[in-house]
């Protein structure tokens, strides 16, 4: 569940450097896609939570990251697919993920000791940014919900 809602996500902040503000996003066609309501609720909460709306309307560099991009050592560079290491610079290009995430997915590639293909990125990149794990349970901002909970 957690790599489609980073495809949200990456679609929907591509969306929002476009469009002024989230009326104008055509969320119908998420669903014509195959996404659920929870999957997309889910992406805008992380959005919301991630950023600070106030400052939409005023600053054109909001979803783009405010570092520079880690430069991979050859040896790292091997771990990823051609269109796996496309789609992270892109995720940090959107501000989606930081350089900390990205030495986090180095770290977990160098242990599984496979070439890391873009679904396995998309599940790396979903356990980093929302604490799949629980490795970092003290800084999660928000429960996310699986889709088999019931809310009393």
């Amino acid at each position: 569940m957690f790599e489609r809602v980073i495809e949200i996500i990456v679609y929907l902040i591509s969306e929002l450097r476009s469009k002024r503000n989230f009326a104008d996003i055509n969320v119908q066609h998420l669903k014509d896609l195959g996404y659920t309501t929870s999957e997309i609720s889910t992406a805008f909460s992380w959005i919301a939570d991630k950023f600070d709306f106030q400052e939409f309307n005023t600053r054109k560099t909001l979803f783009t990251s405010p570092n520079s991009f880690r430069i991979l050592h050859p040896a790292e560079l091997d771990m990823f697919t051609k269109e796996a290491y496309g789609h992270m610079i892109q995720l940090h290009s959107l501000g989606i993920i930081e350089n900390e995430h990205i030495e986090h997915i180095i770290d977990r590639a160098i242990v599984t000791g496979n070439i890391l293909d873009i679904r396995t990125l998309k599940y790396f990149v979903a356990s980093a940014i929302f604490d799949i794990d629980g490795s970092n349970a003290a800084n999660t901002a928000r429960i996310i919900l699986t889709g088999n909970e019931s809310i009393n």
